[in-house]
């Protein structure tokens, strides 16, 4: 994992980097598909309930609303470029980027049965919120 932040215009960007043992297409549709990001896209710990809903083309939206006993947050966003397996870049926007438009991209190598997936997340509003959205 690396964390890069950017000069330009002062605002951080976040870098993650990770070899996943699955195919291009099993982790392309994790980010697509609504009955697979309610699994894994939530900020919280512990038992959550996780409602998605996507339309994976250029110009669709998708929604992620997480809600624990304690809090409740919704995300939504808009995707700019959706090449499946390998690349998607989308707008994402919630209460962690204080409802700030930021941009995310996702890049897929297939190496066979494995990927190597980096996820860049720029115009992030304040380098507060880095830590989090490294972790996640």
């Amino acid at each position: 994992m690396s964390m890069d932040q950017s000069d330009e215009a002062a605002q951080p960007v976040v870098r993650i980097s990770r070899r996943l043992k699955a195919g291009a297409d099993e982790v392309f549709d994790l980010w697509t598909r609504p009955e697979l990001m309610v699994r894994w896209m939530s900020p919280f710990p512990g038992p959550v309930d996780c409602k998605a809903s996507c339309d994976p083309r250029p110009g669709g939206g998708f929604s992620l609303v997480m809600t624990s006993p304690d809090a409740s947050r919704e995300v939504t966003g808009t995707y700019l470029e959706v090449d499946r397996p390998r690349r998607l870049v989308f707008t994402w926007m919630g209460p962690l980027t204080n409802q700030v438009e930021t941009l995310v991209t996702v890049e897929l190598n297939p190496l066979g049965d494995e990927t190597d997936l980096v996820v860049t997340h720029e115009r992030l509003p304040n380098t507060a919120i880095v830590g989090g959205h490294t972790r996640g």
